[in-house]
């Protein structure tokens, strides 16, 4: 399940809902910081739940490396899956989370390593990622042998099928001298592999060694072969401390040496072997742990420049990550190592965000200038980059559309739908709203694939909900058809007149009708617009009680609404201080809206399971709202009644409720102004002494 579909908690289900769909990653009381896109699209910082196909700062590193190596004509990016249930559809194509980029990235052009029946390689357990592979092909080999007699076959067979898992403490087999010569070697190039397997690398390079020398082909050449994975394993374990970090001045060199030296002894005995491409592979690795970072950068520009080559082994969907651990978060990263515009395009645009921090410093102007001379070859890139420059870090619109295409650009590439939608992003900041939303009109209208699809529609998304059109957000064709956008629309932009409008239209589906409903009961009730709600509460499902979210016993209604939330039966304070049901409450109110009870009652309401989410809602309708009406914040309830001077139940009761919005964090819970300590104990000082017999004042040994 993906991370921002698990909301384990009912009563801030929609809160989170509300908060976060539209704005990104932000955290309100009791809301869990979960990813989620950002569908303005107006980042200036790194964001990597909210990237876009289109090469620009607040990505992660790694999508603009993808971008770069789709244009390069090396990788081929999968669309995205969207979210299928459109009330708690947070990610559709675009924006997308960064952490789903290398799952949908796949190689156009195949490398020339052996390929494994077991896809991702482990980085920190590298002897593991064989194992299944090996498997196969240790058993393939031993069937075609025709030195080894049939029931020795089957013998080897059953030995080789015992290792069933990677790192569990295998038992060697015990050689039968009677067997014949070629099958004893089998038997141990088995123990060596379940040495390796176990980590014990020295006991296991000294059979390898004693194999590299035999006659058998298959076995020589894969013994010396693992004679590189078995030093490197060696060498690389020393670096290694006791949480898995990687300490790189602690490698032995002396490990390290004999681990290039296998390499360059295999590519010397088989410079046509089986195994050159991932030989040729592991010398990348050697250059990390030699923290030859110069000599790393120009084996990676190499691979990039020669995917023809018998010893081209890159991946994909793993080379981005592995960039940035060993190049981008080196401690030895030294930015004059890089000469390639694939590796100085990925810095550039790390270097435009907003800074996060104090030791972090835009790229400037004259840098960006200095490396013209390093993109003779791709000179469309490097105006590019200037200006997202001067848009970005200068914030000079104007200038930066000069360094554009002038002519219609044709969006063929990832670089040209960059152009595109940067131009887009410049007619934003011009303020000119109808010839940008026109420009993202025409911009969907010609799009060609789900990634341009996903990206227009969500910029074009923004210009239409700004000036409430709902009718291109419902129905089955609707013309913004991405679900997260519906959501986002009616859930966060909607004003009440438009959520009515959907809750009538013909046109809107069942979906968005509930969302409207939904929607529109919450902000009515935190707005303190009851008329409003009551209007509305006759469109809510019959069978109410059991849209339960989550929780709901009928499957089909554990992506809906969950409207179970406005089934509330009243509360007993005490026998003179007693709330009916929701429904009635909010019609007495209507008549009553100042009456201190009521208000008191919807306080109850509000703080129950069922209301706790309005009472987040509100939170949220604090930092921006499309609906008017002032807020309804129940600390505010309790603090109009201390003001009052009666000294009856309902007083009491408003001060232990004052005193219990602090508790036990000491944050306000209430949603109204916080005051200071003294004041609370104040509070607690009066009912304490005016209320001694009361139960709420019995009840209470602190205050917060």
């Amino acid at each position: 399940m993906k991370l921002h579909n698990i909301l384990s908690i009912k009563p801030i289900f929609y809160s989170s809902l509300l908060i976060i769909c539209g704005y990104g990653s932000n955290i309100y009381a009791g809301v869990e910081n979960i990813c989620e896109p950002n569908l303005a699209m107006d980042d200036r910082s790194l964001n990597s739940c909210s990237n876009l196909p289109v090469l620009v700062p607040l990505n992660d590193s790694q999508t603009n490396m993808v971008l770069l190596l789709s244009d390069l004509g090396l990788a081929t990016i999968k669309p995205m899956t969207a979210d299928g249930n459109l009330w708690d559809a947070s990610y559709s194509t675009v924006p997308f989370d960064a952490a789903n980029i290398s799952t949908v990235t796949e190689n156009r052009i195949a490398n020339q390593r052996e390929k494994l029946s077991q896809k991702d390689e482990i980085i920190f357990d590298e002897r593991c990622y064989s194992f299944n592979s090996g498997h196969a092909a240790f058993i393939s080999q031993v069937k075609t042998n025709k030195n080894i007699p049939a029931n020795e076959k089957q013998l080897l067979i059953n030995e080789r099928q015992k290792m069933n898992q990677c790192g569990d403490k295998i038992a060697l087999i015990a050689v039968d001298p009677n067997w014949s010569a070629t099958t004893r070697q089998y038997a141990s190039y088995l123990n060596a592999s379940i040495l390796f397997y176990n980590a014990n690398y020295s006991a296991a390079t000294k059979i390898y060694t004693v194999l590299s020398t035999v006659e058998d082909t298959w076995l020589k050449e894969t013994a010396l072969y693992m004679l590189i994975r078995t030093s490197l394993n060696s060498a690389y374990a020393t670096g290694v401390d006791q949480y898995g970090d990687v300490y790189l001045d602690n490698i032995n060199q002396n490990l390290l040496k004999q681990f290039l030296d296998h390499i360059t002894v295999y590519l010397k005995a088989y410079p046509n072997g089986q195994y050159v491409a991932s030989a040729r592979g592991f010398m990348r690795r050697g250059l990390w742990l030699s923290k030859r970072q110069d000599l790393l950068v120009n084996e990676i520009v190499w691979q990039i420049q020669n995917p023809k080559s018998k010893f081209y082994n890159l991946e994909m969907s793993q080379l981005p990550a592995e960039i940035d651990r060993r190049v981008f978060n080196s401690q030895y990263f030294n930015v004059k190592n890089l000469k390639d515009p694939f590796f100085l395009a990925t810095y550039d645009l790390m270097y435009m965000r907003m800074p996060a921090s104090d030791p972090y410093r835009p790229i400037t102007w004259a840098q960006l200038a200095a490396q013209k001379e390093f993109f003779k070859a791709q000179p469309e890139l490097f105006q590019y980059l200037q200006a997202v420059h001067l848009l970005f870090v200068q914030n000079k619109p104007q200038e930066a559309l000069s360094y554009l295409p002038k002519d219609n650009i044709k969006n063929n590439n990832y670089l040209q739908l960059s152009q595109s939608f940067l131009k887009g992003q410049i007619l934003e900041k011009t303020g000119q709203k109808q010839v940008t939303e026109h420009y993202w009109n025409q911009q969907f209208a010609q799009a060609r694939d789900s990634y341009q699809k996903g990206l227009f529609e969500t910029a074009l998304s923004n210009h239409l909900a700004a000036k409430q059109d709902y009718s291109a957000f419902i129905g089955k064709k609707a013309k913004i058809s991405q679900l997260n956008l519906q959501r986002n629309f009616i859930t966060q932009l909607a004003n009440a007149d438009s959520l009515q409008k959907i809750i009538q239209s013909n046109d809107s589906i069942l979906d968005q009708k509930q969302a409207a409903t939904y929607t529109l009961l919450s902000k009515s009730l935190v707005h303190q617009n009851f008329d409003l709600f009551k209007q509305s509460f006759a469109f809510l499902p019959k069978n109410a009680v059991l849209y339960q979210g989550y929780n709901s016993k009928n499957e089909q209604l554990k992506n809906k609404p969950d409207f179970s939330n406005f089934i509330w039966n009243g509360a007993t304070i005490t026998s003179q201080l007693k709330c009916e049901n929701l429904e009635t409450l909010v019609s007495q109110l209507a008549q009553s809206p100042q009456d201190p009870l009521l208000n008191v009652c919807l306080g109850e309401y509000f703080r129950s399971e069922q209301g706790y989410s309005l009472q987040q809602l509100a939170y949220a309708e604090q930092q921006k709202s499309s609906f008017s009406g002032k807020i309804f914040a129940r600390g505010q309830v309790y603090k109009d009644i201390l003001k009052s001077s009666s000294k009856d139940d309902l007083h009491a009761y408003a001060l232990y409720r004052s005193i219990q919005c602090y508790a036990p964090s000491g944050i306000n819970d209430c949603g109204d102004a916080e005051v200071s300590k003294p004041v609370r104990k104040q509070w607690y000082d009066q009912i304490k002494r005016d209320y001694p017999n009361s139960t709420w004042a019995k009840s209470l040994k602190y205050y917060w």
